[in-house]
């Protein structure tokens, strides 16, 4: 049977690592539920094209060494496999496409609204616009104005190219065709044809990116500067550095186990048969994740790498017994004896750890199925597979006996010698009272991170040049087709517009000039086309500043043709301006279409919130601030889940003994070692995350075990101190996992690895506790 299974897991596991592809994106850890629309449009912004763009800033001693190799550079870029796209300058066929675009439809861009079109129409407007045209046939764009003219005297499209460049203020300039930035860097941008977070590919991109920096560099004598904006080479980072982690942790927390189990049990069968649950849950949890997620995140495999050394608990307990208090009648009834304390355990651990398939990130979910699966497969691996390779009779080391003795002692001391004992407890609930309340919770999920600070600040400044605003800044319109979501977006722009003019923001970007509602352009362009008498009176006006009327007679056919279509964004989409426009909308998973416009330098958060409160389907959206609040929010659903899973665990211990004691005192120590550790985190001052209350969760579910075997154990002196022994093992496994994750350079696994160890620690220091509050007869 064992030998069927082990053929099983070895073709579901072929299966499961075969091509497997292990995530590494942050995005994971944004809520999924609470508000959704918000949500989602977080997730796609750091999902869309702009998380795959990379800008590259390039500096020479003068600005025309500095455009010539932008252009070099950008051309070298365009060889590289996996690159989708290289931009050094706009292309060729911009400004003709903005002329077929927006001259037949410059009367629907004439205004923001019908009511502004008409007062620009009015006889005092008409008279301003004749003395306009006078200056402007003479000025910069004189050879513009001359073509468009007799056509547009009103120079409509030269104003609304001029708001096209308006909105780019501050962005970079056009110099012979190279984009340069106001402090005289030229830029190149590129994106990449795989998100930004799909390493496996991305990597040798920026190896390729990498090489031909260094050789644009030697080319120029060592004399360029060349700086890089981009979330991919953060994402690699994070990659490499918990791949490395998890190599590290692994082989070492194996070596660790390995000395551990010679040490106590001599010879490598004990040491095999260990092995069993691990690799049984490891490949049952990744094939769990991999059916229903597809893939497997890094910090998921990091945390049930650690989190399945309970699988080697359970054989180290029933070694202990088999090896220390044996069953005459073989290992099968040795198991038997146990079985009901290891089912009991895996239980609790598991009723724990579940209830993180209830919160609001795709990451903790994953972790859950990751975990729950595991422990369970670990357990029955256990139970089904191990047995029948135990050896009939096995005689203990001296060591382990030794062991055995040193507890058997110690519990009857501790049974004669109560009181000191019992004022562990006080201290710890003195600590945990303490310093709970002084908890400094970071709720950023930048603290699940690590970035370099020198890449931080040039990415910063690299972002600066190319007026790409701030990262997770948004004003969000949506609707339920575009027509609607435009509509809004219309009078979020008024409203920003008021925004900036009363100082609550620096500037904004939006597609507002690009594309408008359907509705409003057709409004704008009745109002100009139906002013009465429009062509006359602007003739009129015209003729007094010396212009020839008959010159302009294509403008009183322009306003007597038939309208032009209204210009959508699928026609936008289709043109060589795409790029322009694409950044500033996302459809939402639920069927819904959201356009975005991007917020700088907001001075009164409030103010802008409330400004825009009054307008449906708009919202601001501070991505720092959802995710904070988000935080705060899990942190609270977290303690309301720890509540459930307590009682759900004191449930299955009082449904196993029938005694409302026994439950609490099974549950008593785990409870009190996670109190203590977070209560030691406060007083050192440690900042608080997510995974540091994750790492709770983990203490109150694993730790539970060493109690529930203990009182399983409770009126069996020799079996006490067997058990002991099989804890304290089990304690020392753990502690390694977890301690080797807690010197993690990785902010997130460290904190889940520095909780779980002195967690984990400080529960086998009360375990004892269970069987003083449960009550047992002293030991002969």
């Amino acid at each position: 049977m064992s030998i069927v299974l082990a053929l099983v897991t070895a073709a579901i596991g072929v299966w499961a690592f075969h091509d497997l592809r292990v995530r590494h994106e942050i995005s994971q850890f944004i809520p999924s539920s609470e508000d959704r629309e918000l949500a989602d449009v977080a997730r796609q912004v750091i999902d869309s094209e702009l998380s795959r763009t990379i800008v590259i800033a390039i500096r020479a001693e003068d600005e025309p060494t500095s455009i010539a190799a932008a252009r070099t550079f950008a051309d070298r870029l365009r060889t590289i496999e996996g690159v989708a796209w290289v931009r050094s300058g706009p292309p060729a066929e911009v400004e003709r496409a903005f002329y077929e675009l927006y001259f037949a439809r410059r009367y629907a861009f004439f205004a923001d609204t019908p009511e502004e079109a008409r007062a620009h129409l009015s006889d005092d407007a008409l008279r301003v616009a004749a003395v306009r045209l006078e200056r402007e046939v003479t000025g910069p764009t004189a050879m513009l104005v001359r073509r468009v003219a007799q056509e547009d005297p009103l120079l409509a499209f030269l104003d609304h190219l001029r708001r096209l460049q308006g909105s780019a203020e501050g962005g970079p300039r056009v110099i012979d065709g190279q984009l340069v930035s106001q402090d005289g860097w030229a830029l190149v941008l590129l994106a990449s044809e795989a998100p930004s977070f799909d390493t496996a590919r991305i990597g040798p991109l920026l190896d390729a990116i990498d090489r031909e920096t260094r050789a644009l560099i030697d080319a120029h004598g060592g004399s360029l500067r060349v700086e890089q904006a981009g979330v991919h080479r953060f994402a690699r980072r994070a990659e490499h550095d918990i791949r490395e982690d998890v190599q590290r942790i692994s082989t070492l927390s194996t070596l660790g186990v390995v000395v551990l189990f010679l040490a106590l049990y001599r010879g490598p069968r004990f040491l095999l048969l260990g092995g069993i649950p691990l690799a049984v849950g490891t490949v049952a949890a990744t094939a769990a994740c991999r059916l229903v997620f597809g893939s497997v995140h890094g910090i998921t495999f990091a945390f049930g790498s650690s989190l399945l050394g309970v699988g080697i608990d359970y054989v180290s307990h029933y070694v202990n017994h088999h090896v220390l208090e044996p069953d005459a009648r073989g290992p099968e009834a040795t198991m038997r004896t146990i079985w009901p304390g290891l089912a009991l355990g895996a239980s609790t651990t598991i009723a724990g750890l579940a209830g993180l398939g209830w919160t609001a990130f795709p990451g903790m979910r994953e972790m859950a199925l990751f975990a729950a699966v595991g422990v369970t497969a670990a357990l029955l691996s256990t139970r089904v597979m191990v047995p029948p390779w135990m050896p009939m009779r096995s005689e203990p080391p001296r060591i382990t006996r030794a062991a055995a003795d040193v507890a058997f002692r110690l519990w009857r001391r501790l049974q004669s010698h109560r009181a000191p004992f019992l004022a562990l407890p006080i201290v710890a609930l003195v600590i945990a009272a303490i310093g709970i309340p002084q908890l400094a919770w970071v709720d950023d999920i930048r603290a699940l991170n690590q970035a370099d600070p020198e890449w931080l600040a040039e990415d910063a400044a690299v972002r600066s040049r190319v007026a790409q605003g701030e990262a997770g800044r948004l004003v969000i319109a949506t609707g339920r087709d575009d027509e609607e979501a435009l509509a809004r977006a219309e009078r979020a722009f008024e409203a920003l517009t008021r925004a900036r003019d009363a100082g609550e923001l620096r500037a904004f970007r939006s597609a507002h000039h690009l594309v408008r509602s359907i509705a409003t352009q057709r409004g704008v362009d009745d109002a100009v086309r139906n002013a009465p008498a429009l062509a006359d009176r602007t003739i009129t006006a015209l003729e007094r500043e010396g212009f020839v009327p008959s010159m302009f007679e294509p403008f009183r056919a322009s306003l007597a043709a038939p309208a032009p279509e209204p210009l959508t964004y699928e026609a936008l989409m289709a043109s060589p301006i795409a790029d322009l426009v694409r950044p500033f909308r996302v459809h939402l998973s639920s069927d819904r279409v959201a356009y975005l416009a991007f917020v700088e330098g907001v001075s009164d958060s409030a103010a802008l919130r409330a400004r825009l409160a009054s307008l449906e389907g708009v919202a601001y959206f501070d991505q720092g601030e959802f995710l904070a609040s988000a935080y705060r929010e899990f942190r609270a659903r977290t303690l309301e889940l720890l509540a459930v899973g307590m009682l759900v665990v004191l449930g299955l211990c009082v449904a196993r003994y029938r005694s409302v004691r026994l439950g609490l005192a099974s549950v008593a120590p785990a409870l009190l070692a996670a109190a203590t550790a977070l209560g030691v985190l406060g007083l050192l001052g440690e900042p608080a995350n997510l995974m540091h209350l994750v790492g709770a969760l983990l203490v109150l579910s694993m730790a539970e075990d060493f109690a529930v075997f203990l009182i399983e154990s409770r009126d069996d002196p020799r079996g006490v101190a067997t058990t002991m022994v099989g804890i304290t093992v089990a304690c020392i496994t753990t502690v390694i996992s977890f301690g080797l994750l807690a010197a993690s350079t990785h902010p997130a696994m460290r904190a889940l690895g520095l909780m779980a160890s002195v967690g984990v620690g400080l529960a086998l220091v009360f375990s004892p506790m269970a069987l003083l509050l449960a009550g047992t007869r002293k030991p002969s």
